[in-house]
């Protein structure tokens, strides 16, 4: 609901342009911070679960007061405290999932799938709302998903962290210890590789509906092109572990870059509806492929009691970092490439698959195996 409908709800509200540019970074700024510091805390008191309850009660109380604001200052300071409550709640549910699969023996990409048609349901049954509601209840909606998501998170079974006994050396002593350790060796080269792959997405998620319209899509066509990726993105995730068990980790990283250079490379130009059709079909594999390395290699690699730390650190400098600068990027060159931007985010995943290789090289061998 957020995403594609807020900057609408900042507008009705009566903000300027430049208003709502700032809304939003001051937003996204929120999210560096939030993510790695909740992530920190779910390693430190092992209690992911708690957190999850915790931010949803306290992101729908955020977005409440957000709707009663009236003027940029409190809508300002409203949307940052909103954005502080809610932006650690995806990354904790990753983690607690991730975790939760391999200790109750279930397919981590099963549980994921439905994430994605969530996201998908939620555009299309917002905007269809919209069509018969002000502008005005957008908050409102996000607000009472929120209080329903609190109410779901009940249900959620304990963490399994609190099942492991903790052993002393496992508990960071401080927040900046805990990122001293990650940001060390192989994590490095991990968090570019894999971040700066998710990042040339940017062009896509930015500009990629402005150069289907230039290139004379329709409207009903363009947002096929989403429901297709959704598609494809759900296909893999159904059969995640059979991926995992076939290619392992950091092979899925390098066939989930390589197949963005792909895409990127043939979405520079058009080549018709469809190969349109089958370049968005790849978002299985340039999206889905890579985040499920992502996910399994912190799994496999980095210590239990600092995986949520570890999956903060990446979700804040992927998501936000990379992805808004690569967003920005597409946004200075678009006016000038049209299209040939997307091989702009093409040699980017060259640099990702650069990393990527280097990646393979210092970790250790039976990553790379199938099986892992």
């Amino acid at each position: 609901m957020q995403l594609p409908f807020l900057p609408l709800w900042l507008h009705a509200k009566g903000l300027t342009v430049a208003e709502i540019g700032l809304v939003i970074a001051g937003m996204t700024a929120a999210r560096f911070v939030a993510i790695p510091v909740a992530a920190y805390f779910a390693d430190r008191y092992r209690n992911r679960r708690g957190l999850i309850i915790l931010f949803s009660l306290a992101s729908a109380f955020g977005y409440l007061l957000l709707g009663l604001s009236a003027g940029f200052l409190p809508i300002l300071a409203s949307a940052i405290f909103a954005s502080l409550c809610i932006a650690p709640i995806f990354t904790l549910t990753e983690s607690f999932s991730v975790d939760g699969s391999a200790h109750h023996g279930l397919d981590y990409g099963r549980l994921r799938l439905w994430g994605s048609l969530s996201f998908l349901l939620g555009n299309l049954g917002a905007g269809a709302l919209l069509l018969h509601i002000p502008m005005d209840n957008l908050i409102h909606l996000i607000a009472l998903a929120q209080g329903v998501s609190f109410l779901v998170a009940f249900l959620l079974p304990p963490d399994p962290d609190l099942d492991r006994p903790q052993q002393p050396a496992e508990r960071p002593a401080s927040i900046f210890n805990a990122f001293g350790i990650l940001m060390t060796g192989s994590f490095v080269i991990f968090t570019v590789a894999v971040s700066l792959g998710q990042a040339t997405h940017g062009m896509l998620y930015s500009f990629g509906p402005v150069e289907w319209d230039r290139l004379g899509y329709d409207k009903f066509t363009i947002g096929s092109f989403w429901a297709i990726s959704i598609v494809a993105e759900v296909s893999v995730f159904a059969f995640s572990n059979a991926f995992v068990r076939r290619f392992g980790a950091i092979n899925l990283i390098l066939i989930g870059i390589s197949g963005g250079f792909l895409r990127w490379v043939f979405m520079s130009h058009d080549f018709g509806l469809g190969m349109s059709i089958v370049l968005q079909s790849l978002h299985g594999v340039s999206f889905t492929m890579l985040h499920l390395g992502t996910m399994h290699y912190i799994r496999l690699t980095v210590p239990q009691g600092l995986r949520n730390s570890a999956q903060g650190l990446y979700a804040a400098f992927s998501g936000g970092i990379a992805m808004s600068g690569m967003m920005a990027v597409s946004g200075m060159l678009y006016g000038q490439l049209l299209g040939g931007t997307y091989l702009v985010m093409a040699a980017v995943s060259l640099v990702a698959l650069s990393f990527a290789f280097a990646l393979k090289r210092v970790s250790p061998t039976v990553l790379a195996r199938a099986g892992t």
